[in-house]
This record gives structure tokens, C-alpha cells and sequence, in this order.
């Protein structure tokens, strides 16, 4: 190790992160706008969005493992590059970061984080940044040269962000959100949930009452301080008192709440469908068990599959590539060709576990009435779910 790497070792601390040292408002949000919103108030939308993370990134785990880059290479002589890459991914918290990462990608079809470093210049941690507010920017032959971030341009280099995209159909590295297709849905179940029935239940033992009111005789400003005062005693299940030149109407409404219930359901089971998210992962057991686990096998299989596939690429080309390069650079070793390379290994997701896991859950809960019934976050603790969500504004 050559004596200046030794002294920034000696020195340590911390860089301040570029976003903050430029005055980039970091945290805070205003009234959710776009598909956003519909994650910070749908409960339907943000649960298959928080399944489809931990099932892909955080349910079993990862591991690294280090190969041998070209013949003749004795891996055992290089461990100590695998020993400081994990103590980078401990550090840096990799395990959530890929979490977010999925969340955010899932939401706004791209998800970045500044790479904070240490004096060093190694990983100090990752800054998760607005990915509304960051755009990759590409010169005349598709390759990135940078982003533009909070309206600056050129803000970061390719090398100061860990970046993720979803669904990168086209060369401009931007992605699309999964909550794009659905949107209409989103804001039919919106309505029809915090408006709709709010005001039905109450029409249900409150119907509408129609006063008329003889005002002949009257100047214009008595009739209307005469009608806001019979509007003022009209409160629902109160008994009011009128006098022969007053005449009230009942209106009994009788709402189709049937059909109500059978359209939310359609709503929720075209979210559902969506997502790709097995109904019983979202509360929705499905009693015959064989439907569940054909149900559970083509999740892990499929869109799990694919999460962890992406994630893995990028994780491998963004992240261990460049500080395999470090640690053998800093011990004066081969960095531009590295003799090996760190790969992203996750662990398998056994699926009879987890459908026994989601069944005993179920049967503790008992439809509200078993063991667990009044406790939720007993159920999101076994689960492997953080407890805080439940206590989360929509």
C-alpha cells in the first residue's frame, strides 16, 4: 500500500455529499403529485409495490462470490478483495439500498444514490436521491456522460451514482413506472373509497330531508337568514321543530351497495394483476392450497426472477467492478485488468417455506378472530415486515 493511500486510511472521515454541499434540499415532500401519489395513498398499490421489494431483494439474502477472470488465477490469493467488497456492502447498507432501489424504480421507473465516500475514497454510504429530479444525460452515441439533478445540469458524473432503471425500453435510460397502466384504476378506487362511501354510509341512516319553506311576506334578507337557519338545524338523527309554514320531505336513498363492492373488488384484483403479486401475500388467502402454490411457484419464478436478475447486472457491473479495481489499485496490483471479479450471488427463495410461512400466518389470524386477531404487527414481524409501516399516513 503506497504511503498516501496509508494516510487517507490513518485520516478517515467522511466527504460531504455533493448534493448537500450544493445546497439540494434532501429530504421533505411536498403533496404527492403524479405516481407517487398513488403509492403514498393507495394501501392496495403501496403493499404489491413493497411485496414484489422484499420477496426480491430481501427475503433471503445474497451472498458474494469471488471467480477467477482469466486461467491460472488462484482465487484464495485475492480473498482479501471479497473480504473488503463486503465490508463496503456493510457499510453502505447494500441490502437496503437494492430495496429501495426496487421501490422507487417500481414507482418512478428509475431510482439513483449519490455515492458518498470516505477520505479514502472508498464507500462511505449511499445518499438516496429524488428520482423525480434525476435525469441521465447521454451524448450523440447513447453513452452516459452524467446527470442533470434538481434542474442542474451535469450535476453528477456516471461514477458518482448507483443507478437503477425499470423497464429501459428505449436507449434514453429513463424507464417507466409500473403504476403508469393503472393510473385510472387508481383514481377510481380513490373516489369511490374516501368519497363515495363516506357519503353513502351516511346516506344509509341519514336520508336527505327537503324543507320548503313559506318565506312570502319576508325581505330578501330574512328569507335567506330564514333558510340558513333551517339548514343549521338539520343535523343527521337530530329532531328539529317547524311551524305550520315550514313542509319537510323525506328522501330515502337506497344505494346498489352490492354492486358497490363487486366493482372495488374488480379495482383491486386489476392492481393485483398488475403487479403480479399473489393474492396471499396481500391478506387474500386463497383456501385450496394447490392454487396457492402454483400461484406462489410462478411469482418467485417470474417476476421475482426478473427483479433479481436486473438487480444482480447492475449490481456486479456498477458497483463490485469499480472497487475491485480500488482494492487491487491501492495495493499496487493489476487494476486495469483485474485477475478476478466479485460476483452477486442471492439465495434461493424456498417456496414451500414461504407458502407454509404465509399459511400459519393466516390461520393465526383466523379472518380476525384467531390468535393473532387485533394484532397487526405481530403478523408484519413474522412476516419479515417493518412494524412502523402500519403507523404510516396514507
Amino acid at each position: 500500500m503506497s504511503l498516501m493511500a496509508a494516510l487517507k486510511r490513518l485520516l478517515g472521515g467522511e466527504r460531504p455529499p455533493k448534493a448537500g454541499r450544493w445546497g439540494v434540499e434532501l429530504h421533505g415532500y411536498d403533496w404527492p403529485e403524479g405516481d407517487h401519489r398513488w403509492f403514498r395513498q393507495d394501501e392496495l398499490v403501496r403493499r404489491c409495490i413493497l411485496v414484489n421489494a422484499f420477496f426480491s431483494t430481501m427475503a433471503s439474502g445474497f451472498d458474494t462470490v469471488l471467480e477467477a477472470s482469466r486461467p491460472g488465477v488462484d482465487v484464495a490469493d485475492y480473498r482479501f478483495v471479497k473480504e473488503e467488497i463486503d465490508e463496503f456492502n456493510r457499510r453502505v447498507n447494500l441490502d437496503l439500498t437494492l430495496f429501495i432501489a426496487q421501490v422507487k424504480r417500481s414507482i418512478y421507473g428509475r431510482a439513483g444514490f449519490e455515492i458518498v465516500l470516505r477520505a479514502d475514497g472508498s464507500p462511505s454510504r449511499l445518499l438516496p436521491l429524488r428520482s423525480g429530479s434525476l435525469r441521465p444525460r447521454l451524448d450523440e452515441s447513447w453513452n452516459l456522460i452524467g446527470f442533470d439533478y434538481q434542474g442542474r445540469r451535469g450535476f453528477y458524473t456516471p461514477d458518482e451514482v448507483l443507478y437503477f432503471v425499470n423497464l429501459p425500453l428505449e436507449a434514453d435510460v429513463v424507464g417507466l413506472s409500473d403504476i403508469e397502466p393503472i393510473r385510472a384504476v387508481c383514481k377510481a378506487r380513490h373516489e369511490l373509497l374516501r368519497e363515495d362511501f363516506p357519503e353513502i354510509i351516511r346516506s344509509l341512516w341519514a336520508p336527505y330531508i327537503i324543507l320548503r319553506a313559506d318565506t312570502r311576506g319576508l325581505s330578501a334578507d330574512e328569507v335567506d337568514r330564514v333558510l340558513e337557519e333551517l339548514v343549521g338545524v338539520l343535523e343527521a338523527g337530530k329532531s328539529i321543530v317547524v311551524n305550520e309554514s315550514v313542509e319537510a320531505q323525506v328522501v330515502p336513498l337506497s344505494p346498489d351497495i352490492r354492486g358497490l363492492v363487486e366493482l372495488l373488488d374488480r379495482l383491486d384484483q386489476a392492481i393485483i394483476a398488475n403487479f403480479a403479486v399473489p393474492r396471499l401475500l396481500l391478506g387474500r388467502p386463497v383456501e385450496n392450497r394447490a392454487t396457492a402454490y402454483a400461484e406462489l411457484e410462478a411469482y418467485i419464478h417470474g417476476p421475482i426472477a426478473h427483479i433479481r436478475r436486473y438487480l444482480k447486472r447492475e449490481v456486479e457491473r456498477q458497483w463490485y467492478q469499480r472497487w475491485t479495481r480500488w482494492i487491487l489499485g491501492e495495493r499496487g496490483l493489476d487494476a486495469e485488468n483485474p485477475p478476478v471479479v466479485v460476483k452477486h450471488r442471492w439465495r434461493p427463495l424456498r417456496l414451500r417455506d414461504l407458502y407454509e410461512m404465509m399459511r400459519g400466518v393466516s390461520l393465526l389470524w383466523g379472518r380476525g378472530e384467531g390468535p393473532l386477531a387485533g394484532r397487526l404487527e405481530k403478523v408484519w414481524e413474522l412476516l419479515g415486515w417493518d412494524p412502523s409501516e402500519l403507523g404510516e399516513e396514507p
